[in-house]
C-alpha cells in the first residue's frame, strides 16, 4: 500500500510542476460562488472512482478498464478542476 502511496505521490509532484504559478490577483479574478451543481458533480465523480477502485482491487477489472473508466467519468461526470487530476495512462 505504501509503494502505491509514494508511486501516487511522485505522479502528483510531477503533474503539479507543469502547472503554472498564480498571483493572488490571478486568484481574486477567477473566484466564483461554487453551485450545488458542481458539488454533487464532484461527489458523482468521487463515488464513481471509488467503485471503479473497488473492482480494480478485487480483480474484477484490469487497470486497462480502469483507466478507461476513469476517463469516461472524467468526460461525463466533468468534476471541478479536472485539469489538475493525475494524468491517466
Amino acid at each position: 500500500m505504501y509503494n502505491n502511496f509514494a508511486t501516487h505521490m511522485n505522479e502528483v509532484e510531477k503533474n503539479a510542476e507543469n502547472l503554472p504559478v498564480r498571483t493572488e490577483s490571478d486568484i481574486q479574478a477567477d473566484s466564483k460562488q461554487i453551485t450545488q451543481e458542481e458539488i454533487q458533480r464532484d461527489f458523482d465523480y468521487y463515488m464513481a472512482q471509488c467503485i471503479a477502485e473497488k473492482l480494480k482491487s478485487e480483480g474484477l477489472i484490469t487497470v486497462d478498464e480502469f483507466n478507461k473508466l476513469t476517463a469516461l467519468n472524467r468526460r461525463t461526470i466533468l468534476p471541478m478542476n479536472v485539469e489538475i487530476l493525475p494524468k491517466i495512462r
